[in-house]
């Protein structure tokens, strides 16, 4: 079996971001002003955007409404969309993505994005929703090797890898969250209280690598939303994690992140023929994504943490949401893509353990 562990550095890529203005404005909400639409079938429908009509992604033929700034908004059929909006994870979805204007270099709608050699440090509070999960160590009381990484989806749930509830034969104790700095004391670990492995995991293959971890006291740090569609391919998103800054090196007790681009799962598939632990191949509920410049490798680093998209809606709120939980890659010199395990084909499980009321 491949490197468990890894993570990816980069040099440079420039990404793009919506201008919005948001101080002293009430947003009106996105069924304010809704529009009806009639769909190929003649059947009636409202114009939504299309991340929020899930079916029309695979649909043979769509009705367009229009294009506001980067967003299409497309014919739902009514009950579909009322199905998206009424699920726990569109309800559940809170916050805005903090934006450190100081440390972007803003041109015209495009940020370039300075890269720091082995990684790319974060600012304190950009990735709140971020989780290390902690084993006990030998010696010392409250003394923690933190070994995985994971993502707080509810105020006391977070999610991470299957292969990440047992490592060398011990599960995680506690988790750090907030994107804390490792090595600072102030920051109190949670205890965990249960460890919830997905049933189709395998530990002798990398499907399904996906787990919750219940915590036993609950979170107040910000929790990050749930992508729930399936189609992704070419968008820039961003990976994060405690991972290591070359191959064979330490770990860095500060958060780190790399910018990377989904690619199509058969290009994916390519780079993995003679995986033993992928006997199907790259399947529908992974997604890949690596530098789109080719200038930096795979290496070992945080397995479970978080693949994020930032998204902006019609009303230039941005938020971020995980599509991927990090399950493992090659090692370093093979310039191939990571494999992530695909949020999206996991909603009804992870809405029934953790919103199960709704």
């Amino acid at each position: 079996m491949s490197f468990k562990i890894f993570t990816l550095i980069l040099l440079t890529e420039i990404f793009n971001f919506d201008e919005c203005l948001t101080s002293n404005i009430i947003f009106p909400q996105i069924d304010d002003f809704p529009t009806e639409c009639s769909l190929p079938d003649g059947s009636d429908g409202t114009c939504r955007n299309l991340k929020y009509c899930p079916r029309a992604i695979t649909a043979k033929n769509i009705t367009v409404c229009y294009y506001e700034q980067f967003e299409q908004f497309v014919c739902c059929k009514n009950n579909l969309w009322s199905d998206v909006t009424n699920r726990p994870i569109t309800r559940a979805c809170e916050g805005e993505i903090p934006v450190n204007t100081n440390f972007l270099k803003r041109s015209g709608t495009n940020i370039h994005v300075p890269y720091v050699l082995r990684g790319l440090h974060t600012y304190l509070g950009e990735f709140s929703y971020m989780a290390a999960l902690g084993w006990n160590m030998l010696f010392g009381e409250n003394a923690y090797d933190y070994k995985c990484g994971g993502v707080l989806i509810s105020d006391k749930y977070i999610l991470t890898a299957a292969h990440c509830g047992l490592l060398n034969g011990a599960p995680p104790a506690v988790a750090l969250l907030g994107g804390s700095n490792l090595n600072d004391t102030s920051s109190k670990p949670v205890k965990i209280d249960e460890i919830i492995l997905h049933p189709g995991y395998k530990a002798n293959e990398s499907y399904h690598d996906i787990a919750l971890i219940k915590l036993k006291d609950s979170a107040s740090e910000n929790t990050i939303c749930l992508w729930g569609i399936y189609s992704l391919n070419d968008v820039n998103v961003t990976a994060v994690g405690y991972g290591h800054t070359e191959f064979a090196g330490m770990g860095s007790p500060t958060l780190l992140k790399a910018y990377l681009t989904v690619i199509p799962n058969g290009e994916c598939g390519l780079h993995y023929r003679t995986e033993e632990s992928l006997p199907h191949g790259i399947t529908e509920t992974q997604i890949c994504a690596k530098d789109p410049e080719n200038l930096r490798d795979t290496c070992q680093g945080d397995s479970g943490g978080p693949l994020i998209l930032h998204s902006s809606d019609q009303y230039g709120i941005r938020r971020s949401y995980v599509i991927g939980i990090t399950s493992f890659g090659k090692p370093c010199g093979f310039n191939v893509p990571a494999v992530y395990t695909r949020v999206s084909e996991y909603i009804e499980w992870i809405e029934k353990i953790v919103w199960p009321s709704h």
